[in-house]
């Protein structure tokens, strides 16, 4: 019994040390959840929450590039996913992690990307130098199914977590693009063959669709060199480029070139062409794709050009020309066959291939949002921080009162907007934010109305019932983290890092209510709630605090458990009031019949709520904050006694079991000896 208990020892050991082995040369980790795969495309790539299929793939809140990246232990920051009828059922426990690794970068404007059946993202490197440290500033380049099954190595690694990047798609390929800013580099990466393609070298700025976070179509501008390598010419050139781009579309002889050095001249431009700012002061070379007998130059002196957006299928740019800057759009779809980099230039009152947008660039600038309305003209919305309003403008065909605005003036939507920052525009309503407490917080208003709809007078907004949806209205109180993503809308959800008090810049996630009506509504009960507080503790301060504390963790047990040491800091008059809180009754001349929600109070979850998983060390952080917050305050003896808790029982209970285990293998050898 003995050799065949030595022998079975062996083999096991073998065994186990054979899938060590063939684990250790996989290339990926194991699958963390079930996943069945969908031909459904993915919906908001480029953010913090990406929907795909009957999932919401989205980060665990924020994180540090300096926190624990140790593949498995991430909870904050980690990928996670919920499925879209849990969360409309409200069961967010059931959101779980796929990918337990830090989603973390220092460009916000780029996140997760998903793939046919991947999911695409950035990391902080987790190798180990010689000293056994981790340099998290590099940035590593990864996938993952959807599975969990991640990979183990990277596509690339940076040596800096500050990179400008995009996962798209071009033919079922996925390209890793990124901006090289010390050495003026765009680069891509094609993530199935490995092989890295520097589509430019030498541009002097860039910009990418902020829109479409997907779009593969980068736009750039180059300067012009001289032949003797003496300088430039003085006027650029714009060239757009797309991921796949392996080689250049022109044939250039460059052979004449030379560096300042006298050296051999080297151009590296995959782009093609879009404008052409040469002036009929120079003469034609290999970098003037369009000029040749049938066309020439509109002007003497030539253009410069600075982007404004890149937004959805428009560019907005600036076009600079005898030191006079206007604002102009190009519709990115006319950049075809036929199309000439040189006549679509404008002159006077020539647009050339171009759409006049303004004449000052105050206000049509990154920060405005463009957009086409239904009659197709191109409109923009823009904040004029001097007044602190925010003002629509309708871009007329020819000049009005000097600038391109359709009735001669903007329209203005909203007044006393200080520091309010444009997000994006969804359905009839433009999202901004405004300073909030501990972060931004988040607003809306629709920007389709009339002039007399905004007229709080005589208008649709001065209507109680119907106006509101002409009316700043802002979300609750919420708080978002301010350097982080902003909310994200996806597919009828508000998500958010909640930074408000407690929140801890974990994802929470509310029903997008449909109009400012509906979140009208949502406003009123949630301020009836926070009046019931106010005036609880107008008189009864423990009461008000203990209300408080239900309506962060939706439970009582602490309060009215009489084992609790708590119990006995609450009086008779304290638990009447919060029971006439709870239950929507009225107590001492108080009334609480508008904070019910269902047969209970009002919880924080009434009106958004905590999905995805805090760590561990979070969790109890929180917990431990609620107490000493709005708990009333223990002794030191009574903390003692409230202290066996979790932390005495994750103590004791490990012990107790092995001392059990421990008794009963000694009696079963005893029992063992005396029978031998």
């Amino acid at each position: 019994m003995l050799k065949k208990g030595k022998k079975f020892i062996v083999l096991s050991l073998v065994l186990a040390l054979v899938v060590g082995v063939l684990g250790a040369c996989s290339n990926s980790t194991a699958p963390t959840v079930d996943y069945t795969p969908t031909e459904a495309a993915a919906v908001s790539n480029g953010g913090f929450v990406v929907e795909k299929g009957d999932y919401f793939y989205f980060i665990n809140g924020v994180a540090a590039a300096e926190d624990d990246n140790t593949f498995g232990d991430v909870v904050e920051g980690s990928l996670m996913r919920i499925s879209k009828t849990d969360l409309g059922k409200g069961d967010y426990s059931t959101a779980e992690i796929v990918v337990p690794s830090l989603m973390v970068a220092a460009d916000y404007t780029s996140g997760i990307y998903v793939y046919g059946d991947y999911v695409y993202y950035a990391t902080p490197n987790t190798t180990k130098d010689m000293d056994g440290k981790v340099d998290t500033s590099y940035l590593e380049f990864k996938s993952a199914k959807l599975d969990g099954t991640a990979m183990k190595d990277y596509y690339l690694r940076l040596d800096s977590n500050s990179y400008v990047y995009r996962f798209v798609e071009v033919d079922g390929t996925v390209y890793l693009v990124y901006v090289d800013s010390n050495n003026t580099e765009i680069r891509s990466l094609n993530t199935s063959t490995r092989e890295e393609t520097v589509l430019v070298k030498g541009y002097t700025s860039y910009t990418m669709n902020v829109e479409d976070l997907s779009d593969p179509v980068i736009y750039y501008t180059m300067n012009v060199d001289k032949k003797d390598g003496s300088g430039t010419e003085g006027y650029q050139q714009i060239y757009k480029v797309r991921a796949d781009a392996t080689e250049c579309p022109y044939d250039m002889d460059l052979s004449e070139y030379k560096t300042s050095k006298g050296e051999d001249y080297e151009y590296t431009n995959l782009g093609t062409i879009v404008l052409d700012g040469v002036g009929n002061n120079k003469t034609p070379s290999p970098f003037n794709h369009d000029w040749d007998e049938k066309t020439s130059p509109k002007t003497l002196e030539g253009y410069t050009y600075a982007f404004v957006k890149y937004t959805g299928e428009k560019l907005i740019l600036n076009v600079t020309r005898n030191s006079q800057t206007f604002v102009y759009a190009l519709d990115c779809a006319d950049v075809a066959d036929g199309w000439n980099s040189i006549t679509a230039n404008p002159s006077g009152e020539d647009a050339g291939g171009l759409t006049p947008v303004a004449v000052s660039t105050s206000y049509a600038t990154s920060s405005a949002l463009y957009y086409t309305d239904d009659a197709g003209k191109l409109c923009y919305l823009y904040v004029d921080s001097t007044n602190n309003v925010l003002n629509r403008v309708t871009v007329s065909e020819d000049k009005t009162s000097g600038d391109y605005i359709e009735g001669g003036s903007a329209l203005t939507l909203a007044r006393n907007l200080s520091g309010a920052t444009l997000l994006y525009i969804e359905g009839d309503y433009v999202y901004f934010s405004m300073a909030g407490a501990n972060g931004n917080s988040l607003y809306r208003i629709d920007y389709t109305g009339t002039e007399e709809d905004y007229n709080v007078f005589t208008g649709t907004a001065g209507d109680e019932e119907e106006g509101n949806a002409y009316i700043a209205t802002r979300y609750l109180e919420i708080d978002y983290n301010s350097s982080w993503y902003p909310p994200e809308i996806v597919d009828g959800y508000l998500f958010f890092s909640n930074a408000e008090e407690y929140g801890d810049n974990y994802i929470y996630v509310m029903a997008n209510p449909a109009d400012n009506n509906a979140l009208k509504e949502i406003n009123d009960r949630y301020d009836a709630v926070q009046d019931a507080f106010s005036d609880i503790a107008a008189s009864f301060s423990d009461a008000a605090n203990a209300a408080r504390y239900y309506y962060y963790t939706g439970n009582t047990d602490l309060i009215y458990d009489e084992t609790e040491p708590y119990f006995e800091k609450f009086d008779e008059e304290d638990f009447e009031v919060l029971e006439a809180f709870l239950e929507g009754g009225s107590a001492h001349n108080l009334d609480f019949s508008e904070v019910l929600d269902g047969d209970k109070a009002c919880t924080q979850a009434t009106f958004y709520n905590f999905v995805g998983e805090r760590s561990e060390a979070d969790e109890e952080a929180r917990e431990e904050d609620l107490k000493t917050s709005l708990l009333p305050a223990l002794d030191e003896e009574e903390e003692t006694e409230a202290g066996w808790t979790w932390q005495w029982a994750a103590l004791f209970v490990p012990i107790g079991v092995v001392v059990i285990a421990g008794i009963v293998v000694l009696v079963v050898l005893l029992k063992r000896r005396k029978r031998a």
